[in-house]
């Protein structure tokens, strides 16, 4: 699959603790052994069922922890063979077979929640599932050519996604990328258009299954994560490449690539960058994370790394004014999801008031959909942090 497209290789790659909020990870391997691409190399303590698999073959290099013992990465040097652990399809078209086969694969932990952003537990229903296949952020590989190369395995993988619930499986494409899915009446296709937010899950959920007061959870998922789950049901083997695009006012070639999930970044980018100061950003210029010592691998979902040259204005970043205070404005309206009052959200955000936030919109809403908030506030606050701070406080009373 994806043979036109340019490949990097690189020595080491790593599953990311902080790609899976929430959960209390016990190990199944340790450093120096042997692991194949797809074999089990943690599990979720409390919800054991949940296995996070191995995104390459190679030897186990190191098994770095932080605070509290808390995972910051598994590191894995990769080996020549790539061999991987084979695997069965699912036994039968019922929700549990699916589901099991998922689960132990390891397939399962790439499904996101909303609210809170978790993986969601295996014994529970949610009101909606959802399939993100386009992709609206500035430079950001095109979904249409990646999808439509690997249509068999996408296809496959919606029908068996379609399976594990008794909800709708909606999947959201670009209006010039019509979907269809035979006549099953449990998926349904919808087009978004309209700046840089149409790619975001939130603005899908909103218009299509807003959870609001009730209670309620929707399942997301990403298009490449579709693509490997039907390439692990039609082949028996995980898919080796995830397609990202590499941009930036400092890189020398921007273009997209075929990489190793959870690939090192450092070694992505040599021979790649100016001989400037640079900022890299986990992700586009709208919605991007700096990079930190605890990101220096791809992320789970992760289809971008933006290189800025730090010494001009684009590294830096906008600001909506040059005042201190709060002003409603269209350019804050632009950075945030339709029906989403921006001033009263952040001014909620910075004060810590879960209350007022969730009145606002905020349990629809994760990280991602705030991040440009922080680029265009004088006041410097990541919107993105005290959004989780809020969601915390509201998780542990739900």
């Amino acid at each position: 699959m994806l043979s036109g497209l340019e490949t990097k290789s690189v020595t080491r790659a790593a599953l990311l603790g902080h790609d899976y909020r929430g959960v209390n990870f016990e190990m199944l391997c340790e450093v120096g052994d042997e692991v194949k691409v797809g074999s089990a190399v943690m599990r979720d303590a409390r919800r054991p069922r949940i296995k996070f698999s191995a995104p390459v073959s190679g030897r186990i290099a190191s098994i770095e922890r932080g605070k509290r013992r808390k995972l910051i990465a598994l590191q894995i040097d990769l080996d020549d063979s790539q061999v991987a652990a084979g695997r069965q399809p699912p036994a039968g078209n019922d929700a549990g077979s699916i589901r099991d086969f998922m689960l132990e694969s390891g397939a399962w932990s790439a499904l996101r929640t909303r609210p809170f952003g978790n993986i969601p537990d295996p014994d529970t229903e949610p009101a909606a599932v959802f399939v993100t296949a386009l992709d609206s952020e500035p430079f950001a590989p095109e979904p249409r050519s990646i999808i439509e190369t690997c249509r068999q395995e996408f296809d496959s993988a919606v029908s068996a996604l379609a399976g594990i619930s008794d909800a709708p499986l909606y999947v959201c494409h670009a209006p010039d990328h019509a979907l269809s899915f035979g006549n099953s009446n449990k998926i349904r296709c919808a087009s978004f258009t309209g700046g840089y937010s149409a790619g975001l899950p939130g603005l899908h959920i909103n218009a299509l299954c807003p959870i609001g007061f009730g209670g309620g959870e929707v399942w997301h998922i990403g298009y490449q994560d579709v693509i490997a789950l039907g390439h692990l049901i039609l082949h028996g083997e995980p898919w080796l490449q995830r397609v990202i695009s590499l941009g930036g006012n400092a890189v020398r070639n921007p273009r997209d690539l075929a990489v190793y999930p959870g690939s090192k970044i450092s070694e992505l980018l040599v021979n790649e960058i100016d001989d400037v100061p640079s900022r890299i950003l986990m992700g586009s210029t709208v919605y991007g994370r700096e990079s930190s010592s605890g990101s220096a691998f791809l992320g789970a979902g992760q289809r971008q790394i933006t290189v800025l040259d730090a010494t001009t204005g684009e590294a830096a970043g906008t600001r909506a004014s040059s005042a201190g205070a709060l002003i409603p404005n269209e350019t804050l309206e632009n950075l945030i999801l339709p029906g989403i009052y921006p001033v009263p959200l952040m001014r909620a955000l910075q004060l810590g008031d879960a209350e007022r936030a969730r009145e606002l919109g905020a349990l629809e809403l994760v990280e991602e959909d705030v991040t440009p908030l922080s680029r265009a506030c004088v006041s410097n606050c990541d919107y993105a942090k005290l959004l989780r701070d809020v969601l915390n406080q509201l998780e542990s009373v739900r």
